[in-house]
């Protein structure tokens, strides 16, 4: 019976050990080599350390970029890629390539200011801090991707779903305490499994399979067309007028004056929050034209996304430009009140969009590689003065 009872014992230290080794080496270097398409079965708290945007599993110094689908990766140049590898899509492998730093992203799609720029860093920072080895460092230099497609309008939903009352006086102390308040109420708590990559790695992809073994994984929602439009956008590139799909991002079009400047605020209060979350990194802003905003047009209408239901999808050419250059001001203004640095993308898009197209063919919601490339350039230019003042540079057609 001793024997046994010691054989039992060996077994089970045996396994364990074999376990821990096998985390452990997941940890430090499999992340690395966990395909494209095995990304989305990584626990959010990890996955970013599964981006190939960095020499190794933890990055060093990096330079952190925050944002929506932008910072995330989304477009042409990702459905492009090869999914069985870990290889390059995004504009942070355009700044890593050029700069020679590691690059790390938390974007999230769907992410307006207050998520981008506030709730979902802090989880990051919330998580790593507790995890063994994953740790996310201090970044040598915050990067923002403010998007004028929708970034304004997801505040405004913020507003509208975690302010009582946005109308009310002192609506900063309101703002202030709902994003102080919002990564706990986004967080998830993974307990001790934050310890244990490996195995919660594992259960979503056994889980996975056997729901679409079984038929009993709920599918995803389908996406919204992206073309079915009465009115193509007829712009010029490389000399020639050309149809775009109906109904694209536009500089919020749709919200009026007084919600452009409500709806920066949110962005405003999220600067702070970032600011004080990382104390002393430098931070820049990299203002992102819509597709609307980043050709030349030649019909005398556009057709735009609304995000407001009843609004008008139709309006007049001078409208983007117009949209535009207001929100251009409005962030820049409240970003170098806190004493950050602004990066106007607009000009070297519009350059760009002169000879090629900076989006789609199939995805003409962001930017193609051409366009992650002329982005990715950009902020490798600035990220050693990332504080200096850019200007808006109006934009005509």
């Amino acid at each position: 019976m001793r024997f046994r009872l010691a054989e039992c014992l060996l077994v089970i230290v045996s396994a364990g050990l074999t376990y821990l080794a096998a985390e452990a080496a997941f940890t430090l270097i499999g992340l690395r080599y966990i395909p494209l398409r095995l990304h989305g079965q990584l626990p959010e708290d990890i996955r970013l350390f599964a981006q190939s945007s960095k020499a190794g599993v933890v990055p060093r110094n990096p330079v952190l970029l925050l944002g929506d689908s932008y910072a995330q990766g989304y477009g042409d140049w990702l459905l492009e890629t090869n999914p069985n590898h870990n290889g390059p899509f995004h504009s942070a492998h355009v700044i890593q390539k050029l700069s020679g730093r590691d690059v790390v992203a938390i974007g999230v799609s769907g992410a307006g200011s207050a998520e981008g720029m506030a709730a979902f860093p802090a989880i990051a920072y919330a998580q790593a801090d507790q995890a063994w080895y994953l740790r996310l460092p201090k970044p040598s230099v915050a990067v923002i991707y403010f998007y004028e497609g929708n970034d304004l309008n997801n505040n405004m939903t913020f507003l509208a779903h975690r302010i009582a009352n946005p109308d009310a006086s002192k609506p900063v102390e309101q703002i202030d305490r709902s994003i102080s308040a919002y990564p706990a109420a986004l967080s998830p708590d993974a307990g001790s499994g934050l310890h244990f990559p490996l195995y919660r790695f594992l259960t979503r992809v056994v889980r996975q399979a056997w729901g679409e073994a079984t038929g009993t994984l709920q599918a995803p929602p389908p996406e919204e067309p992206t073309i079915a439009s009465d009115l193509l956008n007829v712009v010029e590139v490389a000399g020639k007028a050309v149809g775009l799909p109906g109904h694209l991002q536009s500089p919020s079009l749709e919200l009026t004056r007084e919600q452009l400047e409500r709806a920066t605020l949110v962005y405003d209060r999220s600067l702070v929050f970032l600011q004080k979350l990382l104390p002393g990194t430098p931070v820049l802003v990299v203002y992102l034209p819509s597709p609307l905003s980043s050709y030349r047009l030649l019909g005398a209408e556009v057709s735009s996304q609304s995000y407001v239901p009843g609004s008008a999808t139709r309006y007049p050419r001078e409208r983007v430009s117009e949209n535009s250059d207001a929100i251009c001001q409005l962030i820049r203004t409240a970003t170098i009140g806190h004493g950050a640095g602004f990066l106007d993308l607009r000009p070297a898009i519009r350059a760009a969009s002169i000879s090629d197209f900076v989006h789609g063919p199939r995805d003409f919601k962001h930017f193609n590689r051409r366009g992650m490339e002329v982005l990715g350039q950009a902020v490798a230019d600035r990220i050693d003065r990332p504080l200096v003042d850019g200007r808006c540079s109006p934009i005509s057609d």
